[in-house]
Order: structure tokens, then sequence, then C-alpha cells
């Protein structure tokens, strides 16, 4: 049988046939009682559970930071105390840091990436996240993403680092907001914090399946008919964690709990 996207089945487009009879219509087809928030958890391609919210950011979310280890590559639940970095190359490389879970979790919501860096040359940097699901045999787990991409990651964030001002006035803790209304270059080898809005996104892992965080210089995947073009990375970056520099990523916790993992490098 082929899996097709939630938003095609049937229940989904009677909601989205109410919701055009209601608004361009003006038919009185209880719409106003239907709940606000629709959400996918997706388990991978094409294969997810629908479930519908009143609120978002759904209001029993625990964010969960977790703390980049560059020593083991690992996520570690509780701040590193070493100061350690792990360096990349701007154009071809990358650098990636994980987790397996204990038990089941879902995670909803917006994340974040804030992470110390630098770059070995020129005056800026442009960084790429990518959130990737591993099963417990060590297999990646695709879904789907732009144009129908069958082999896409969990989420996505990027960021130039010389667009890193934030506006806390409306910002939330999960999700950044750059104001753009300056530019902050850096120099060789300086090392300053930047925050990277991960757009939302809602996935289960199983028991024994890994989170994995990559940080690169360009798109993570191929995309077709989408990249960024004009990157202005050179040189080696470097991603700096423990101690006085606090990288972590922030997670939308929603079921399960997140605990440490003897093997979550």
């Amino acid at each position: 049988m082929t899996r097709r996207p939630a938003q095609y089945e049937a229940e989904a487009v009677s909601t989205q046939k109410r919701f055009l009879d209601h608004y361009l219509k003006g038919q009185d087809n209880g719409w106003c009682a239907t709940p606000r928030v629709r959400i996918e958890v997706r388990k991978a391609y094409y294969r997810q559970d629908v479930r519908h919210e009143a609120h978002w950011p759904l209001p029993d979310t625990r964010f969960v930071p977790l703390y980049l280890d560059a020593d083991q590559g690992a996520l570690r639940v509780t701040p590193v105390a070493t100061e350690a970095h792990i360096a990349y190359d701007a154009t071809r490389g990358q650098a990636a840091f994980s987790l397996r879970f204990t038990e089941a979790v879902e995670l909803t919501g917006a994340a974040k990436l804030h992470v110390w860096v630098s770059t070995s040359d020129g005056d800026d940097l442009d960084l790429f996240v990518a959130l990737r699901k591993f099963d417990e045999r060590g297999r990646e787990v695709f879904f789907s993403g732009y144009n129908g991409y069958r082999k896409d990651a969990v989420a996505k964030g990027w960021l130039r680092a010389s667009h890193r001002a934030i506006d806390p006035s409306r910002s939330r803790p999960s999700r950044p907001y750059h104001s753009h209304d300056r530019l902050e270059k850096v120099t060789a080898d300086e090392i300053v914090p930047v925050e990277i809005e991960i757009l939302s996104s809602s996935t289960w892992f199983e028991r024994a399946s890994r989170l994995q965080v990559t940080i690169l210089g360009r798109d993570a995947a191929r995309y077709p008919a989408f990249r960024h073009r004009h990157l202005i990375n050179r040189g080696r970056h470097v991603i700096h964690c423990g101690g006085r520099f606090d990288s972590h990523l922030l997670m939308p916790l929603i079921r399960g709990a997140i605990r440490p993992s003897a093997g979550s490098s």
C-alpha cells in the first residue's frame, strides 16, 4: 500500500473543506468548535499519528537542554565541565552530536541550538543545523521534505553569524527572534555565541533510537529546486563546548523522559 501524507487523508481533506466552506461561503458548519491545533507525530516517512490540541505551543512542553560534548560527539543531559572543541572544513565537513534514548519520547514544538563558534578565516559564518533520527540499529530514519523529497531530516535551521543579534522582546526561550537590523562581523578565531532557530516539528523516538544534531556550513541535503546560494564560508569552523562555552540544543519534550545514556555517543 502506498503511504500518503496525512494532510491528504479523508479526515484532513474534510477538515480543509469545512474551513473553506465556513470562511469563503459563510456556512455555519460547526467550524468554530474545531480544535485549533492539528499535530502529526511522525515516526518515519509517511508514518505518523494524528491528534488535536487546543493551544500552540503545547502548554505541557518541557524544554530540555542537551549539552554538546566535543570530546565524545555526544549530547549530555547535564552541563559539560571540560572545555573542548571540534573543527570541520567550512565548505565540506560537519560536526555531529548524538543521544540514545533510554525510553520512548515525543518531541513536539520549536527547538533551538545555542552554540559558541569561530572561524579560522574570513569575517562571517553560514551555519546550518539538521536534527536526525536513527533507529536502534544505527540506520537513519528519513522523513518527507521539500517538494516530496524522500530523505529529509527531522527538522532544520540556518543562520548567518553576522545576523545573530536577538530582539529579546519578541523572542521565546525556544525560539530566538533575530532582528536583522545590523551586521555583527567576526574576526578570525573570535569565539561568539549564536542562537539558531530550528523549525517546529513533531517526532516520536522509540526506545534505543537516537537523536543527532549535525552542524555544517551548507544545506544538509540536495533538495530538488531549493538550495542556499552565495555562501560566505572559508577555512574551518570550530564548535566550542563545555566550561565557559555552554553550547546546547534545547528540545521540546512532550512525553517520556530524557535520561543519561552510556551509548549516547
